[in-house]
């Protein structure tokens, strides 16, 4: 997965709490469903928006992202103490096999996160959950339109999750997103 450019205009927008429009905290939680000694990662965490909203209901949350500038961002913005932040290309991740419990992919999908599943796969241990939210290829509504073409539909990030080892839980469709809830 190649990291997008750093762009400090967007920072912002990153962590504007309007994002939880799409996926509130608790409603990612409920999808996950962590434990209080689970070891956590949001692939793509960015200046840690939804990090934060995992950290009260987990052990150890890690912040994976390949951008730099945006952890440094989020320490600035304050950042919880089980969270580590990880600088990482998703295609070679830090962990031995089965290290976490879980993880969630919040709008980095459509960034080539297809192309990782299986090193995603191999550090979720077996019954582990992965939550992927992001913009559907076939929603309505509003959504960020920059990257429209590399958007995909529920059905082939399911069938790319099964591919890769992972049982689909839930799969869904929403207005402007869609939602699949993974088990290893």
């Amino acid at each position: 997965m190649s990291p997008d450019p750093y762009d400090p205009e967007r920072v912002a927008t990153l962590s504007d709490p309007a994002s939880f429009r799409y996926c509130s905290g608790e409603e990612l939680r409920s999808f996950l469903d962590p434990g209080p000694g689970w070891h956590v990662a949001d692939f793509g965490s960015g200046t840690g928006l939804f990090t934060d909203e995992l950290a009260p209901a987990a052990g150890t949350v890690y912040a994976v992202d390949v951008r730099r500038g945006l952890h440094a961002a989020y320490r600035e913005r304050g950042m919880a103490a089980n969270v580590v932040p990880v600088l990482a290309d998703f295609g070679r991740l830090p962990f031995p096999d089965d290290h976490l419990d879980g993880g969630i992919s919040v709008r980095t999908y459509h960034h080539g996160f297809d192309d990782v599943l299986e090193e995603i796969a191999r550090v979720v241990r077996p019954g582990g959950r992965l939550v992927v939210v992001d913009w559907s290829a076939t929603g309505a509504g509003d959504r960020e339109g920059r990257d429209s073409h590399r958007y995909r539909d529920v059905a082939a990030v399911a069938g790319e999750l099964l591919e890769a080892g992972f049982r689909i839980d839930d799969a869904r469709e929403r207005r402007e997103t869609f939602v699949v809830v993974a088990r290893r």
